[in-house]
Parts: structure tokens; sequence; C-alpha cells
């Protein structure tokens, strides 16, 4: 089923196309870690789309039709925290870029170095840390994320947050949004190299055991992104943790194929891939991964059943 962007919607898409246009990578300085775009962020942040689920006539389905089309592209930058999650559990507005973190507060959370502010969930409450620079020590990952962590909490600003439900609910429609990107990003890029690859004579886009797997990668890629933006949607516990869980059991399968199909040059440095894939790999275990997804869902669809 598919449903029409009112005019609202189209408008900020096509101005967040605007500013992807042309915008050209910055080098690599790290093998695999992928460099922070800060021109996008300049403009993302410019430009108020971040706070778009803070304004009168939109939401949360506006904010995650967003992420999801800025994780379609090869560029890193922080939004799905900043425009999904902050506005719910009550962050001041341009307060960010936002790293989150489930469990040890000083532990690695992705965007860390740049983060403002670290919101750390807890268990039974979370906590919001202002993030002082001088305090986060790098940490070195195969992910294209860069990560960080705290050195400890002494004398930085905390406020606590209660109100983890709606915490965890966006945080993971914020995950299936951005899995959902990455996902099409990646196969974007592979299904114009096996047009334009050629063995035996033909495209490898040509041989059907190809066609049969990159049509699997294209139901994982789009299955998540409506499952995500039906739980930004009904902003519902259950809705949010299959959204989640989906597209985080789909993940390996995808990356698998796709690096497959690229061959060796899906290994290198010179094929983009893995600015997409080397994501993934990050967001496969983001709040627990979709084992503690599919426990969420059945709590929500249970709530009263004996554990």
């Amino acid at each position: 089923m598919k449903f029409a962007l009112t005019d609202d919607q189209a408008s900020v898409l096509n101005e967040v196309e605007r500013m992807l246009d042309g915008l050209a990578l910055p080098a690599h300085t790290e093998p695999v870690v992928a460099p922070y775009s800060d021109t996008l962020d300049a403009a993302l942040a410019g430009s108020g789309f971040l706070d778009i689920a803070r304004e009168d006539g939109f939401g949360t389905l506006d904010a995650a039709l967003m992420v999801e089309r800025l994780a379609r592209s090869p560029h890193i930058v922080e939004a799905g925290a900043s425009a999904i999650v902050a506005p719910a559990i009550g962050l001041e507005a341009g307060l960010r870029p936002v790293a989150l973190v489930a469990g040890d507060p000083t532990g690695p959370a992705r965007f860390l170095p740049r983060a403002q502010v670290l919101v750390a969930d807890l268990g039974d409450h979370a906590l919001a840390i202002e993030v002082d620079p001088a305090r986060v020590q790098p940490v070195d990952s195969l992910f294209a994320y860069g990560y960080g962590r705290l050195d400890s909490l002494d004398g930085l600003p905390v406020r606590r947050i209660d109100d983890v439900a709606t915490l965890r609910r966006r945080w993971r429609v914020a995950v299936a949004a951005e899995i959902a990107g990455c996902m099409a990003g990646a196969l974007s890029l592979l299904v114009e190299h096996v047009k334009a690859r050629h063995a035996f004579g033909r495209p490898l886009g040509a041989f059907q055991s190809i066609q049969h797997r990159l049509a699997m990668a294209a139901e994982s890629a789009e299955s998540s992104r409506w499952l995500a933006l039906r739980a930004a949607w009904s902003d519902d516990d259950g809705d949010a943790a299959q959204a989640a869980g989906f597209a985080q059991s789909r993940i390996h399968a995808l990356s698998y194929d796709l690096h497959q199909f690229s061959g060796a040059m899906g290994l290198t440095l010179e094929y983009p891939l893995h600015l997409w894939t080397y994501r993934l790999r990050a967001l496969v275990g983001e709040l627990g991964g979709a084992g503690a997804q599919a426990r969420a869902a059945a709590a929500a669809a249970w709530p009263d059943a004996a554990e």
C-alpha cells in the first residue's frame, strides 16, 4: 500500500534533497569511521528541520520521513535523536547533537564526540547529561559512526527523566527510520553496480539468483520504511518495537548479500558501500537488538501476561 506525501511533507523532503545535492563527502582520515558532515549538520540546524516535530501542524511522522531520507545519503549526521527523541522528553531545542546510550552513562555512545547532550536509559529512569567535550574519550570501533565515552559524570549538569517509556518508544522509531534509510541507500548503490558490472558477457543484474536476493533486500528496505512510518504516526509502543525489531532482524542478510554482489570492491574505501553497511552494523545492536524489541512488542501486546 502506498500513501502520498502532503504538500508540506513534500516541500520539506525537497529541501532536504536540495541540501544533499552536490554535497561532497569529506576525505577519510580513518579506515572505516566516516567523517561527520558539519556542512549538512549546519544546514539542517539553520533550516529548523530538526525541530519539525515541535512545530504546529507537523509531528513525529514528518521527522521520521526526514530521518529516513537523510540516512539514504552517504553523509553522516545526527538527526534521529534530535528530531524524534528530543522533543518527546523535554530536551531544549537547539541542544544538539544528541547521543543516546542504554545502561552505563559512561559506556560507548554514537555521536558522543560531537554531542552537546547525552541521554542515558538506566532502566527505571533516564538521565540527560550536558556534555563537556573535554570529558569525552574517543572510542575505536569498526563502525562508520564516531563513538565516544564520558570519563565520568562528576561535575556535569544532569537532569532526571522519568518517562522512559516515551524515550524508548521514540528511540525505536528513530532507529527503525535510520535503518530503513541506510538499507535503501546501500541498495540503490548496489543496483547501479549490478547494472554496470558484467560477467560471462551479461550484467550481474541479469542473473536470476542475484535478482531474487536483491528483491529480498528491496522488500527488507521497503517494509522497514513503512513499519517505521507507521510507528511514527501511531506513536504506539508495540508498533515502535515491531518496527525496530523487524529492521534489525533484516540487517545481517541484506548486508551480506550487498557486499557479496559487489565483490572485493565492496571491501575498499574507494567504493562507498561501507558508509551504509557499517552504520547498519552499529544499529543492529541498538537498544538490545531484535531480541529485545521482540520482548518489548510482546509486553506491549500482552501487558498483563507473566514473564
